[in-house]
């Protein structure tokens, strides 16, 4: 091989290099595709589903309606806290005879700011969440919601949570009110 033939050989290698690091445009946009794919990607189509599910478990404690409860967990769903001193898990079953259990006051616990993750039958969702009683703040923290894609629909097969009575941080609209200076 000639120099000669080496050096174009080179020239067309290093061209045809750089024309495959260059992003390639998209299709509908003058936007190179490596910058799309760099976009907050859509939700997943299963995801409002998944949160329908969990909010219909906070629906079924506002109300007191254990079957409501009943319906969005798998029948071997476990409770877990995670605390200073360590994690705990228990069936959800007592818990959700408990929602049920007549009572004066209501269990309001919204939850916001939420992450949902789908693949298949399996999600997870990471949520924010303030405990009420009535309208009087009890706890605050974070809860991790794991599901499971039955025939007949998403079901809780873990809710695990953090609880905080101090350095709380409340829902949008629900934030006490600041105490004056003066009082």
């Amino acid at each position: 091989m000639t120099f000669e033939t080496m050096a174009i050989t080179a020239v067309t290698t290093g061209l045809l290099l750089a024309a495959a690091c260059t992003p390639a445009e998209s299709p509908d946009t003058d936007v190179p595709v490596a910058d799309t794919e760099a976009a907050t990607p859509a939700p997943h189509p299963e995801e409002a589903a998944v949160v329908a599910a969990v909010e219909q478990l906070f629906e079924a404690m506002r109300v007191g309606d254990s079957e409501m409860a009943r319906a969005v967990f798998h029948p071997d769903a476990r409770l877990g806290r995670a605390g200073e001193d360590g994690i705990s898990f228990r069936p959800a079953d007592g818990f959700i005879e408990m929602i049920g259990q007549p009572r004066d006051e209501v269990y309001d616990e919204p939850v916001w700011d939420w992450t949902v993750q789908v693949d298949g039958r399996l999600a997870q969702m990471w949520t924010r969440y303030a405990f009420y009683r009535d309208e009087e703040f009890s706890h605050c923290g974070w809860e991790g919601f794991q599901l499971y894609r039955s025939d007949t629909g998403w079901q809780i097969t873990q809710l695990i949570d953090t609880m905080h009575r101090e350095d709380c941080f409340y829902p949008p609209g629900r934030e006490p009110a600041q105490e004056s200076e003066d009082t």
